[in-house]
């Protein structure tokens, strides 16, 4: 799911992109309401290749993953998009979360949080994402 936030980016850049990747649609539907409710505007990827066939890093501003998908996991996609250079924010969701799980998103630079995750820490963490500086 990517979703848009209005920012007022002094680059003169309108837009930051919310990345959300998961194979439920019950789960991409319900984040992207909980997202709206916050005024935050956004679109579902079910999986990886489509996230990435979109990808825009340069107005990336949060990257969600679900870590159990079909062809490419979310802690690989992680992987692949730090490998490439990407630093943007990052949260993980897991539904079978363990400590291998744990220190793969750590290596990753990422959050981890139980699905389904609090409404109100999920959105403190997208909202802590949104507010870090673009990097070059």
């Amino acid at each position: 799911m990517a979703v848009l936030l209005q920012d007022t980016d002094v680059s003169g850049e309108s837009e930051r992109i919310v990345y959300v990747v998961d194979d439920d649609e019950a789960v991409r539907d319900s984040t992207l309401a909980l997202l709206e409710s916050e005024d935050i505007v956004g679109r579902a990827y079910a999986l990886a290749r489509d996230f990435l066939a979109e990808f825009d890093a340069a107005r990336a501003g949060c990257l969600i993953f679900d870590v159990h998908m079909p062809e490419m996991s979310g802690i690989e996609l992680l992987m692949l998009l730090r490998a490439r250079g990407v630093a943007t924010p990052a949260i993980i969701l897991t539904g079978r979360g363990d400590a291998a799980l744990d220190v793969a998103a750590r290596q990753g630079n990422a959050a981890m949080l139980p699905k389904p995750p609090d409404d109100d820490k999920f959105m403190e963490l997208v909202k802590a994402a949104l507010r870090k500086p673009r990097l070059a």
